[in-house]
């Protein structure tokens, strides 16, 4: 047998589904109501029930919800309870309530799936701590922790690429200022080789007095 406390909106998704697998619906509230005083002063007989849905957005006193849920869990143990909320808004209360142990938790931001998050929250095993570790801190430590490191792989990383790049452009520098003080050197040996040689002929035809002889009669003609 079931329990709802609904919107007009998530209530049609709930009878669907009971009707589907055959579950009784036996009290259902479509009202915003005060959780503790419903629990103390409703006629719900709550030693019958398997499973007991409540859509925070119902619920107008939602800090004193975990506190109420909790004594609900402890006087009725063997209800199913699965409180439908979202998650962006209600995250902190909701991560409360998984320290709890509350794990039939559907998410109604996610509107396509909220039918087979319910469909979940209703099965024979009903939803799994796995299934909602976002709101386990230590494990969301965790998360961040390996976000960090990773953040930190990234940047040592990039900073490795970008010395490596560095250091390759200064030898490719150093390369090419080595290539071009060659060429120079090179190109001054050769030049004093010419100069050389050229002296070396001047000062042979200045000397050799036949040369020089020849010389002349070739420019006389």
């Amino acid at each position: 047998m079931l329990n709802y406390i609904a919107k007009n909106e998530t209530k049609n998704i709930i009878q669907k589904i009971c009707v589907e697998k055959n579950i009784l619906v036996l009290y259902e509230t479509h009202n915003d109501i005060n959780i503790e005083e419903y629990i103390k002063r409703t006629n719900v007989n709550f030693n019958v029930l398997r499973y007991f849905i409540i859509d925070l957005e119902c619920i107008i006193d939602l800090n004193n919800f975990p506190k109420i849920i909790s004594q609900l869990k402890i006087m009725y143990p063997k209800i199913r309870i699965i409180v439908m909320a979202s998650y962006n808004n209600n995250y902190l209360l909701l991560e409360q309530l998984y320290q709890l142990k509350i794990y039939n938790i559907v998410d109604t931001d996610l509107v396509q799936n909220i039918e087979k998050q319910m469909l979940d929250a209703l099965s024979e095993k009903g939803i799994q701590k796995k299934q909602v570790r976002i709101f386990d801190k230590k494990e969301q430590e965790k998360i961040l922790k390996k976000k960090e490191n990773k953040k930190k792989l990234k940047f040592k990383t990039k900073k490795l690429i970008n010395f490596v790049i560095k250091r390759n452009t200064h030898k490719s520098n150093n390369v090419y200022f080595f290539l071009l003080e060659l060429i120079t050197k090179i190109v001054k040996l050769i030049i004093g080789i010419l100069f050389f040689i050229l002296t070396s002929i001047g000062i042979t035809v200045l000397f050799n007095e036949q040369l020089r002889n020849l010389l002349i009669q070739i420019f006389n003609n």
